[in-house]
């Protein structure tokens, strides 16, 4: 509790700064009702608070959220990106020091895609998450990744994100869910570590440490991504990612097991391949018991219950493109504005 005084003060700049937005949200009743439910909702609980604004998307509730958390920082909220664990990188990958290449070629996966490694199995997607570390992260199952190159030039070393996963409603509904990620290169803390100065001054960033970041719904998402290791012929992955929605006071880290069909690899349910991968989560501070999603002999992600409801509505896995993250947002919040008024 901040206490009265400070409870007025954020009430007043509020009001002072998104009257307009905030009128909007009440007087819309299925944007109101996520308010309300959101404030009923453990702050700590970001899967319950993100089923509420999945099971309430409305224009006026990213409104909202944009003008008070985002544009305005209302609640002076500033989560930071967790710098711990360490996570060291990925060195190799088939037999060469990765480079800026290996790097993309490994998260653009087995997408079906010129710049896909010749091991890419040609999919609509690059990725099928198996398991997963953090629940309110990987706790949406059927998890499809899309890593595709952005069309910015040849000379463009950024890739564009599109996860697509399922999320069940507060009334027990399935939907898909897309959003749009930008992925950047980044530095990596080890680069620092280098002995070698000259080396290290002239690269700026470094092959398998990524920075994604979104808008979703009104809230900028900021995320930390590093290749911890990956087979040859790319049967799986194991990704680390650190992230914050700053505004709305919320960090997250984790670890991803991914697969091109979201199933534990068949090689790595024992001996060597199972060790593998164990010792990757353990780069990344995290045993196989922590991981959330499923096991070796079956997975929570991609069970009966969800696969028999896709086959009946399939996934939207078609790329959004070379369109800014802004520019994507507000052609959603116009379709959804059409759909209001139909």
């Amino acid at each position: 509790e901040k206490g009265v005084v400070q409870n007025v003060l954020e009430f007043k700049k509020m009001c002072d700064c998104c009257g307009p937005q905030i009128s909007s949200a009440l007087s819309d009743p299925k944007t109101k009702s996520a308010i309300d439910l959101l404030n009923a909702v453990d702050l700590r609980d970001q899967v319950g608070s993100y089923r509420v604004i999945v099971s309430n998307e409305t224009p006026q509730l990213e409104d909202f959220t944009l003008c008070i958390l985002q544009q305005n920082d209302c609640f002076n909220c500033d989560a930071p990106i967790l710098d711990r664990p360490r996570v060291p990188l990925l060195e190799k990958w088939r037999g060469k020091p990765l480079d800026d290449e290996a790097s993309r070629q490994i998260l653009i996966g087995h997408l079906d895609h010129p710049a896909a490694s010749d091991a890419s199995c040609k999919k609509p997607w690059s990725w099928k998450i198996v398991v997963g570390a953090n629940p309110a992260y990987d706790a949406f199952p059927m998890q499809h990744q899309i890593f595709y190159p952005s069309g910015r030039g040849k000379e463009s070393k950024s890739l564009w994100y599109d996860p697509v996963f399922c999320v069940e409603t507060l009334d027990g509904d399935l939907v898909w869910c897309k959003r749009h990620y930008r992925c950047t290169p980044r530095r990596h803390w080890s680069a620092d570590e280098n002995n070698n100065e000259e080396a290290t001054s002239k690269t700026k960033t470094t092959p398998g440490a990524w920075t994604l970041t979104t808008l979703d719904n009104g809230m900028v998402s900021e995320e930390k991504w590093t290749i911890i290791d990956a087979m040859d012929d790319l049967s799986w992955c194991v990704l680390h990612y650190s992230g914050a929605a700053r505004r709305a006071g919320q960090s997250y880290v984790g670890a991803l097991l991914c697969t091109s069909d979201g199933q534990w690899p068949e090689s790595c349910r024992s001996g060597e391949g199972l060790e593998r991968i164990r010792k990757a989560f353990e780069k990344c501070d995290l045993e196989l018991w922590e991981l959330f999603g499923g096991s070796t002999e079956q997975s929570y992600m991609w069970s009966k219950k969800f696969t028999n409801w896709a086959e009946e509505n399939p996934p939207p896995l078609d790329r959004i493109g070379d369109i800014s993250i802004t520019s994507w947002r507000k052609k959603e919040r116009e379709r959804a504005l059409k759909e209001q008024e139909s």
